[in-house]
């Protein structure tokens, strides 16, 4: 090969340094990560001047322009405004305390302002009645709240000290008196402490005061030469001790007794302590660190550790070990410092410590969990691909910067395999991973190929490349006997020694397995010739190294126990067998006995979904690299704990496949951003305070709600709800996830990640309780928070609605009962009615239409009647012309022919009158002539006149009456009709031979005319048809008299016109017997007449 003697060269010189490597001590040198809190991240003004935690765990963070309200996540600013007394007097914030009652003091440049939490508004002291020297409008200094006095809160300000009792409003006033030696040094106050008996001692400009709980006044000498300096600070320490930061320098302080000493010309007491007890806290080491000066503010913290801070960065003493750090700003470190400018000191609740500084704040986890061990590994190119170990040495290969080569005991330096001074990695190449084939041969797997490096014989060669391409790798592994490779195009094997390559790409398309979606090869954990497959959708396959696929287990949504995972990035066997697969949703484990699966999400604890590394430690916990962190899952209690930067680790985003298990059982992970080297023994897993999740802001609609803790109403028309919460462990942050249910709609919890704000929308009307709980780093649930929520009913759906609904109802049934009742008394007088007029309408549609019939029928048999005579006539005419013409018509036969003429004329004059009086009964102008008559003489000649007739129809005629006379009144001619047109309806009717009988009798008061016939007779149902016009009886086959239809209707009319009335008796085949009723009266006027009209009657 080309360039091989200096290959040569170069791998021996490699050689030569690996075997004199020199160990020299690597303690390391501590180099923190800070948070970094800016304004950036919303902070008012960058330069910070005090720090607190409130009891709900909000941070409160002043600066020289405004006071911020922090919960991780959102910032509240509170300024100052000249136009609105309910904002900050000054925006120079100098202190911020909490008292008793959950408000906020804030110490100003111009007054003491008071925040309430309630109401979330602002108070100025100068504003209240309670200041009757109106020092709340001075440069406030410092606030205390007494921990042994209740409802006490310490002021003090540039013209002294306030001693202020909440719950009675007063207020007690400490100051210089240069007259009185029990008076405080100085009135410009700069700081306050408590002592553990509940002392105060007071810093000012001028010494220090110590006021006991009687309110005496002790003066204090920190130097004998010089007792009066300028206090910056006083800390009270874990032993209960006084750390004080002056002008010149730093002094502990041990609390001793105050006794009663002297007493003045004016009988003043002095008091004093017994003996000097200030000393100073500067030991060599400290005078050393060349960082003593303008130490003005200096913090104990809960491990014995002194902050001290400093224009040139922070100085971190441990007096309990002896151990001195120094922070500085470090531009060449990631997250270090922000500023070596240190204005104040804060620790919370969880051990964190906030450092402000000119440039925002710093939060310090002091809590780590993970040691530096290897921060003397001089790595360039902080992003490590692939770590591996061969011997003792320890490589670590980074994407653009080489190889480098590590003791693992001594931490030095033994080579860097780089362009620059080996050939092995040139330019223009970046390498994807190591493997290691056995212990003489390491490749190093570059864009460009496989750097085949042989350590016994010094020899450097290329694999597998093609024109100076190499196809991206998926992932490589070595079992001493070939190389598997799975690229972005193909899956093979490689043996070094031969340069044989074999391709399975046939083999897995055939069990419909994409080879270049292989993106991770496991060796089995019992079988040699067995090796574990998984990638991008290929589910985990089972491959024999000879006989191909085994088996494959694939995503099948149809299953609950099927594989849930479409991209592979690891896997990894625990000791029982279990297979478990890391991939970009989740942790899963696979049962390869049961072949049954579980997963695991964010929603279960882990800090991301997308795994890139699992490792288990000797304990058999899981160790677990993400796109977010670190993660160790214990296995048998299935609880995720998670890590951070903060914890020490380097980096957030882990490179796939780059992690490792040393034999000593540590742990080696790689990242975009270096290596997190560790032992998971030396993790020591602090529980953390039992943090409960905090309800911040609650907002209803767009309005902010005011909530006492009890229970959140809101109106119907304001059902959109939004609620701001976090877990106040500021620590794990970035680790922190969140659940909630809605009872009254959800029926169990929801995940939502790390998203610290809830909106419900158009909540229905009912009860509600809202419970939201977090899981910290440590995989812990936290304590639930809860709401009681009830959102009222619309004005509509209220008890007094309803009641206005049931009044109402109630109204309108009785209203609608009362109208139904009414409408059925109408509509049932209407139907009747109608069901009347209906009757009456049918009656007289079925007289219509019978009348209709018979008026046809009728004037069929009509016509036939006026032919008739009217064709003798005609016939008869026509005779007499003939004979005339012949002349030999005699004298006789002209009167007989003339005779005829005659009678035919008479007939059809009859049944023209018959026509007419017929009209004038349907128009009612039927008239007649009423006269005294002798009704019997009327009645025999009528009869008489037609005997002729009624005989030469071979018919007999009876005339019978029994009286010779009866004067009545009456229409002589109308009465001699009605009997004409009885007898004819009897000739009619009645067959020859015959009889036909006339009665006249006197029945009472009345006559009766009686026609008696033995014809063919009435049946009973026609009976009441035959007095009615047009009608006839049924299945005759003759017409009515005169053929008119109307003789019968005549008679009765006439007959009634009289007063009287016509009775019918008859049966079928037995006769009719006709008798008409006429009133045996009188007419008081002989010779006088009246006309009657039918319509009278």
């Amino acid at each position: 090969m080309k360039f091989k003697l200096l290959i040569f060269i170069l791998l021996t010189s490699f050689i030569t340094n690996i075997l004199m490597s020199i160990k020299v001590s690597a303690e390391p040198l501590k180099k923190e990560q800070f948070e970094n809190l800016s304004i950036d991240d919303g902070l008012s003004n960058e330069y910070v001047t005090t720090i607190m935690q409130d009891s709900k765990g909000y941070m409160w963070i002043g600066t020289v322009d405004g006071l911020n309200k922090y919960d991780g996540e959102r910032v509240k600013i509170y300024n100052s405004s000249s136009k609105n007394k309910n904002t900050l007097s000054s925006p120079y914030i100098n202190d911020v305390e909490e008292d008793f009652y959950g408000n906020i003091w804030i110490a100003t440049d111009y007054g003491l302002d008071f925040l309430i939490r309630d109401t979330d508004t602002i108070v100025r002291m100068k504003d209240l009645p309670i200041d009757k020297y109106n020092w709340g409008s001075l440069k406030i200094t410092s606030l205390l709240k007494s921990k042994y006095e209740e409802n006490v809160m310490w002021v003090g300000t540039e013209n002294g000290l306030m001693k202020i009792n909440i719950k009675n409003n007063s207020i007690k006033y400490f100051y210089n008196n240069k007259d009185d030696i029990n008076s405080l040094t100085s009135s410009f106050i700069t700081c306050l402490e408590e002592a553990e008996d509940g002392s105060i001692f007071v810093g000012t400009n001028y010494g220090v005061n110590f006021i006991d709980k009687d309110y005496r006044i002790i003066r204090k000498e920190i130097k004998e030469d010089d007792g009066r300096l300028f206090i910056y600070n006083i800390e009270k320490d874990n032993l209960g001790n006084l750390i004080i930061a002056t002008k010149e320098g730093i002094f502990v302080y041990d609390i001793g007794k105050v006794a009663e000493c002297t007493t003045d010309n004016n009988s003043k007491k002095i008091y004093e302590v017994k003996e000097k007890n200030f000393k100073s806290f500067y030991t060599e080491e400290i005078k050393e660190s060349g960082i003593l000066n303008n130490n003005s503010f200096i913090m104990a913290d809960s491990k014995n550790n002194v902050w001290v801070s400093s224009s040139n960065g922070i100085l971190k003493y441990s007096r309990s070990k002896d151990e001195l750090d120094i922070l500085r700003k470090d531009t060449n470190i990631p997250n270090s410092l922000s500023s070596n400018v240190i204005t104040c000191f804060y620790e919370d609740f969880n051990g964190t410590i906030w450092i402000g500084t000119e440039k925002g704040v710093n939060i310090l986890n002091n809590n780590k969990k993970f040691g530096h061990d290897h921060e003397t590994w001089d790595i360039q190119d902080k992003n490590v691909v692939s770590i591996m170990v061969h011997n003792k040495y320890l490589w670590i290969a980074t994407k653009f910067h080489g190889v480098y080569i590590y003791d693992i005991k001594t931490s030095n330096l033994i080579k860097h395999i780089y362009h620059k001074d080996s050939i092995a990695i040139s330019n223009n190449e970046y390498i994807n991973s190591l493997v290691k084939i056995n212990d003489e041969c390491i490749l190093i797997v570059t864009n460009k190929g496989l750097v085949a490096i042989d350590i016994k014989e010094g020899t450097c060669d290329y694999h597998l490349t093609d024109g100076g391409y190499f196809p991206e790798l998926s992932y490589i592994y070595s079992d001493e006997k070939l190389v598997w490779i799975a690229t972005t195009s193909n899956f093979y094997s490689y043996n070094i020694n031969t340069n044989k390559v074999i391709y399975y790409n046939e083999e897995l398309i055939k069990s419909n397995i994409n080879p270049s979606n292989i993106k991770y090869i496991l060796p089995d954990y019992k079988d040699e010739n067995i090796i574990w497959l998984g990638g991008i959708d290929t589910g985990i396959v089972k491959y024999h190294k000879e006989k191909g696929v085994v088996e494959n287990y694939i995503n099948n949504y149809l299953y609950d126990n099927s594989l849930g995972y479409s991209y592979i990035n690891s896997m990894a066997f625990d000791n029982t067998g279990n297979l478990w697969i890391g991939t970009n949703i989740g942790l899963g484990k696979f049962d390869t006995k049961e072949k049954q699966f579980n997963s695991y999400t964010i929603a279960d604890g882990l800090t991301n979904n997308f795994i890139n590394s699992i490792l288990f430690d000797d304990n058999d916990n899981l160790w677990i690299s993400t796109n977010k962190g670190l993660n160790k899952f214990d296995v048998e209690k299935e609880e995720f704990i998670n890590f951070t930067k903060k914890d020490g680790i380097y980096g957030y985003q882990f490179n796939s496949n780059s992690g490792i298990k040393l034999k000593s059982g540590a742990m080696i992970f790689g990242s975009t951003s270096g290596c997190t080297y560790f032992h998971p023994d030396d993790v020591v897993i602090q529980k953390e305070n039992k943090n409960k999740v905090v309800i911040g802001d609650i907002f209803i609609g767009e309005n902010k709600a005011i909530y006492d803790g009890k229970e959140l109403v809101l109106e119907y028309k304001d059902r959109n709800l939004s609620v701001n919460y976090f877990l106040p462990n500021y620590e794990s942050l970035n680790s922190t996830t969140y659940e909630y249910i809605l009872e009254g709609v959800d029926s169990d919890w929801i995940f939502i990640d790390s998203k610290s704000e809830l909106d419900f929308k158009s909540l229905e009307p009912g009860k509600y309780i809202l419970k939201i709980r977090a899981r910290d780093c440590n995989g812990e649930l936290s304590e639930e928070a809860m709401i009681k929520i009830i959102v009222k009913q619309p004005i509509w759906k209220t008890p007094l609605a309803y009641f206005i609904y049931i009044f109402i109802i109630i109204a309108l049934i009785i209203s609608i009962l009362s109208y139904v009742k009414i409408l059925r008394k109408l509509i049932d007088r209407k139907t009747m009615k109608l069901n009347k007029q209906l009757e009456e309408n049918e009656r007289l549609s079925k007289e219509i239409i019978d009348k209709e019939k018979f008026k046809n029928s009728y004037f069929v048999n009509l016509s036939h009647e006026l032919r008739t005579p009217i064709n003798v006539i005609a016939s008869t005419v026509q005779l007499i012309n003939k004979l005339s013409q012949d002349k030999s018509i005699t004298q006789e036969k002209s009167n007989k022919y003339m005779n005829i003429i005659s009678k035919n004329c008479d007939n059809l004059l009859k049944i023209i009158n018959d026509i007419i009086d017929s009209s004038k009964i349907e128009t009612g102008n039927y008239k007649i002539n009423k006269k005294n008559n002798d009704i019997v003489y009327i009645v025999e000649e009528t009869a008489l006149n037609m005997s002729k007739f009624i005989e030469e129809k071979g018919l007999s005629l009876i005339v019978d009456p029994e009286m010779e006379e009866k004067i009545i009144s009456c229409d002589s001619t109308e009465i001699e009709r009605c009997v004409v047109n009885l007898l004819a309806n009897a000739v009619k009717f009645t067959s020859e031979g015959g009889e036909i009988r006339v009665f006249i009798k006197e029945i009472e008061n009345n006559i009766e005319i009686i026609v008696e016939d033995t014809g063919i007779g009435i049946s009973k149902e026609d009976q009441e048809f035959i007095f009615k016009r047009f009608s006839q009886v049924e299945g005759a086959n003759v017409t009515k008299v005169s053929s008119s239809g109307i003789g019968l209707t005549l008679v009765k009319y006439v007959v009634e016109l009289h007063g009287g009335y016509v009775k019918l008796e008859s049966e079928l085949n037995k006769g009719s017997k006709f008798t008409l009723v006429l009133p045996s009266t009188l007419e008081n006027n002989v010779g006088n007449y009246e006309d009657y009209n039918i319509m009278k009657l």
